[in-house]
């Protein structure tokens, strides 16, 4: 590496990596990156440690300190159901700009807490999680409504201007966990494609081929991902410049409140493709026939 190179570095080791894009980031606007998830781990161990004590001293203080919390759900899930479908979302701002965002979501007779960083709109290190029935205490997590949930309800509030129909909280959550999906199809997506795939710069070319496949599909197939939601799959090979290509919708599965008989699927994701494997690998589950409400 020669001195008039750009340098990059892990914050917490100080490794030197050769490319800004080797980088994990875990807080918007911050110019700390680390080489791996366990530097991110040691750097953060403080502050997790830190939170950890404020709880206790917040619950003895509060006098919940032997609050107990009955639920059926692993830590996994339920953070995860946190995280996608939150009920609030909370910004925790300090004069340096820096960000702690805590995600409350309600159950029947309690609410569950997960503070963490925000990266790309997307939930990245989590601090500290915890449960209550306490009022008070939820009000500590509180200090100004964060973007990230005021943003999606304004985009809700245009929808409803636009079309006339009217969103319920029901409606705002689904939206919520839709670009969840979104996310994750997308990350798994980015490290499975071929180099010699489709590029993303030319999806927009592609886009003819969306209502063609959603209404006349070759095949549409039926599965489920690993938090249990039902996604279809609609793909429609086509021939474009005498080349043939396969084009993929994943779409989410909704089931009406109203009627368990009306269905509902959702875009989530729609690309083209050229890659046999990948075409194989979302030509998987049920396969199914029979047209469906988009």
């Amino acid at each position: 590496m020669k001195f008039n190179k750009p340098l990059y570095f892990c914050t917490e080791c100080k490794s030197v990596v050769k490319q800004l894009q080797k980088l994990l980031f875990v807080e918007e606007h911050s110019t700390k990156g680390f080489c791996s998830e366990t530097c991110i781990e040691d750097f953060y161990h403080p502050l997790v440690k830190h939170f950890e004590n404020l709880d206790k001293k917040t619950r003895k203080e509060l006098s919940i300190d032997r609050e107990a919390i009955y639920q059926t759900k692993d830590d996994k899930t339920l953070v995860e159901e946190v995280l996608h479908t939150p009920s609030e979302v909370w910004q925790i701002e300090n004069e340096l700009s820096e960000s702690f965002f805590s995600y409350i979501r309600h159950y029947e007779d309690y609410s569950a807490i997960v503070l963490c960083t925000v990266y790309n709109k997307q939930a990245s290190f989590i601090f500290f999680k915890t449960l209550t029935r306490s009022e008070e205490y939820l009000q500590e997590f509180r200090l100004k409504k964060s973007e990230i949930i005021e943003n999606e309800r304004h985009a809700i509030e245009e929808v409803e201007s636009i079309s006339g129909e009217s969103f319920n909280e029901e409606d705002f959550q689904f939206m919520q966990l839709l670009e969840s999906k979104k996310s994750s199809l997308l990350a798994d997506l980015l490290t499975k494609r071929l180099d010699s795939d489709i590029s993303f710069e030319e999806f927009t070319n592609y886009e003819f081929c969306f209502q063609e496949t959603l209404e006349t599909p070759d095949e549409v197939f039926e599965s489920k991902d690993k938090e249990g939601d039902v996604f279809f799959t609609y793909i429609k090979s086509f021939i474009k410049d005498q080349s043939n290509f396969f084009y993929i919708i994943s779409c989410l599965k909704r089931v009406s409140a109203e009627s368990t008989e009306d269905v509902s699927v959702f875009p989530v994701l729609a690309f083209p493709t050229n890659d046999m494997d990948l075409y194989l690998e979302f030509r998987s589950g049920n396969r199914i026939a029979g047209p469906l409400k988009n």
